[in-house]
């Protein structure tokens, strides 16, 4: 991914040029009407090249936030809700940090809805959840004990906050000319980093094969073809670009091969792909958030 380049340019801008030359909530409106192609007129900052694609508009990014965080709100709230919660949950330890998530999620719906809402755009129905992939029993079950093993629950929290951390990434470039947009999505982003963290380490205390960031060394959570493998495709990526278009060269010339005895190439680069995050396209976050909307 270009996440390097991406930081580059925008360490290069002056701060002055970020600034919304309007009332914020004027600008939020236009914004939410156009795509990014027409953010450097509104915002008076440098233009961005012209790219053949669909672009999101900011509304699109500020929408897909909002599922996001209703998603993983309803996951939580629906264990949290068991008449057997304290059962289902296992621990004291693990019932505070569910609701601890679920909170986060709650304050992040509260935010989303009040950006959508300044920006003029018109708040969807909340979508119908069902947390088994079965989309209301018309296609097979994924995950048919989600609510009554704690360890398939876990797995699917983990596969939606990582979904998460991807989507958000994914999203930052359609939002990097409004300062106070770009800082809000990357605290909601680090916020999701943490659940995910989370989560997976919850995973790994009870025998999972997991880390608590995502490595090739994983157990999948489903086989090839499945959604869970698509929520990770790419993460396996141990290149990145700087500002130049040059891949970093990790295993040439940094100096990060400090251990005894060294490491081997493939050691390294296993390494790097565990420390990006890679990110994914509002259409793929679409694909995996739709395997649990009816």
């Amino acid at each position: 991914m270009k996440l390097l380049k991406l930081l580059a340019q925008l360490a290069e801008l002056n701060p002055q040029q970020l600034n919304v030359a309007g009332p914020r909530r004027t600008a939020l409106r236009r914004l939410a009407q156009a795509g990014t192609a027409v953010l450097p007129a509104v915002l008076t900052v440098l233009p961005q090249p012209v790219v053949a694609r669909d672009v999101p508009t900011v509304l699109d990014v500020l929408k897909l936030g909002l599922t996001l965080s209703q998603l993983e709100n309803e996951l939580y709230s629906r264990a949290l809700g068991l008449s057997n919660a304290d059962a289902f949950l296992g621990t004291a330890e693990n019932k505070a940090a569910i609701q601890t998530m679920q909170l986060h999620e709650q304050q992040h719906i509260a935010l989303f809805t009040r950006l959508i809402q300044n920006s003029g755009g018109t708040l969807d129905a909340v979508p119908r959840f069902d947390f088994t992939g079965s989309k209301n029993g018309t296609q097979a079950t994924l995950f048919p004990d989600v609510f009554t093993n704690f360890d398939t629950f876990l797995k699917v929290a983990q596969l939606l906050e990582d979904a998460g951390v991807r989507a958000y990434k994914g999203q930052v470039e359609y939002i990097q000319y409004d300062n106070y947009l770009l800082e809000t999505a990357l605290r909601v982003h680090s916020t999701e980093a943490r659940h995910s963290s989370h989560i997976r380490t919850m995973r790994r205390q009870r025998g999972a094969t997991v880390k608590s960031w995502v490595s090739p060394s994983d157990t999948p959570l489903g086989a090839a073809g499945t959604i869970a493998a698509t929520a990770y495709a790419g993460e396996e990526s141990s290149v990145q670009y700087l500002a130049n278009n040059n891949p970093v060269p990790f295993t040439d010339s940094l100096p990060i091969n400090v251990a005894t005895p060294p490491l081997s190439q493939a050691a390294i680069l296993a390494k790097v792909a565990e420390a990006f995050d890679e990110p994914i396209t509002a259409q793929a976050a679409g694909t995996i958030l739709g395997q649990f909307i009816y």
